[in-house]
């Protein structure tokens, strides 16, 4: 039972694979949304298993399979899902900016903490954009492939939105990065970060 969780970080890992495969090859289409739905899936209840199963903490490890298979499907999104969307220009350029926003203050977070779950600081907000981000694939599945043919209003006006939420998401997260005084990328808010840094001080001064 404990192992579960990592089971499911490293099983959404692999799906990034086939999932790449398939959006480069056949484009927006059907079988790779049903993958990419089953990845996101994992990725909601990974978390919850492991605090269940570990009296309410996750495992170092877990983290750390957590946000690399996070990252890998944030690339996959970027590099491969997002060319077959068949946004305008402006929005698809906006979007890789927001995703070399997230990389970048990834990068900071990772340089100035050394410890790879530091990649994706999961805050409140940050999980709630993994939330944004795949109702946003869905809507883009069934109002431009399924419905429509091509991005109209709806899957336009939803994208806009996404962008706005990894700018703003990804500011919270890099001003935590930089404020904290230890890595833990658990930290709910940016207004924990005064009680983050206590624990952080205890367990240094007491391991």
């Amino acid at each position: 039972m404990k192992h579960i969780a990592n089971i499911l970080s490293i099983s959404r890992l692999l799906l990034s694979v086939p999932i790449a495969i398939i959006f480069v090859n056949y484009g927006f289409n059907t079988v790779g949304m049903i993958l990419l739905i089953i990845a996101c899936v994992t990725d909601m209840i990974d978390g919850t298993i492991a605090r269940a199963v570990n009296n309410g903490v996750g495992t170092k490890l877990g983290q750390t399979l957590d946000t690399v298979a996070d990252m890998a499907l944030v690339v996959v999104a970027a590099f491969f899902i997002l060319p077959a969307m068949g946004l305008s220009d402006m929005l698809y350029w906006f979007c890789i900016a927001g995703f070399v926003y997230k990389v970048l203050s990834s990068l900071v977070s990772y340089i100035k903490h050394k410890s790879a779950s530091m990649l994706i600081i999961h805050t409140y907000l940050m999980r709630s954009l993994g939330y944004i981000l795949f109702i946003w694939m869905v809507v883009h599945w069934v109002f431009a492939h399924l419905i429509f043919d091509g991005p109209n209003d709806i899957t336009n006006g939803y994208t806009i939105f996404v962008i706005a939420s990894i700018f703003i998401l990804t500011t919270e997260e890099l001003i935590i990065s930089l404020l904290l005084k230890g890595p833990s990328s658990d930290i709910r808010t940016i207004f924990h970060i005064k009680q983050e840094n206590k624990k952080i001080e205890n367990s240094l001064t007491h391991p």
